[in-house]
């Protein structure tokens, strides 16, 4: 069975605000979630060989010692998936990153595997103010889902939380998530 939700963590460091995002939106979605960590599926930077321009939806880089296909696969099943992510000089950190461009493979192609799904995110900034603080990042996530034919929703952006626990122990930034879960989850459940 397709879990409604996937929930992608996207910090390249375990135990911090990313994962108690992620446990906080398991706890609050109305559904089963699936939640995988870029950083530790494996998945290789995009060398522009070209072959997903000439062969759209096929990546060159798939096989048993990378993990993209995976990850995308439970995206394409989920009706809802959520990017959770710190920000790091405004934009997400490589390992997810080099997953997003990824995506290019289906770019050119006039069937989208993600149609009828879902793309949204949790931004996690240290600093404590900033209007373009998450612009690249969402910018970058906005133009993944056009390419997979999903629905782009607007995301949540938690600024301040610089420590590791400092989320965990955010009575207010904890509040925010479940807010989000509720909104977006009712939609999808």
């Amino acid at each position: 069975m397709n879990e409604p939700f996937f929930l992608v963590s996207c910090s390249p460091r375990r135990g911090g605000n990313s994962d108690a995002a992620v446990r906080e939106l398991q706890n609050a979605l109305p559904g089963s979630c699936l939640v995988r960590r870029v950083a530790e599926a494996g998945v290789r930077p995009c060398v522009s060989c070209g072959l997903c321009a000439s062969h759209p939806g096929s990546c060159a880089l798939d096989g048993p010692e990378d993990g993209a296909a995976a990850l995308f696969q439970a995206m394409f099943q989920a009706r809802l998936s959520i990017l959770i992510s710190p920000v790091y000089f405004y934009h997400i950190p490589a390992q997810a990153k080099a997953f997003v461009d990824r995506s290019q493979r289906w770019w050119a192609c006039s069937e989208k595997p993600g149609r009828g799904k879902a793309l949204s995110a949790v931004f996690i900034g240290a600093r404590s103010r900033g209007e373009k603080l998450f612009e690249g990042a969402e910018r970058t996530l906005r133009y993944m889902a056009l390419g997979l034919g999903m629905e782009w929703r607007e995301p949540l952006c938690l600024y301040g939380l610089d420590g590791p626990g400092e989320l965990a122990a955010s009575v207010e930034g904890l509040e925010r998530i479940r807010d989000f879960a509720g909104r977006l989850g009712g939609a999808f459940s």
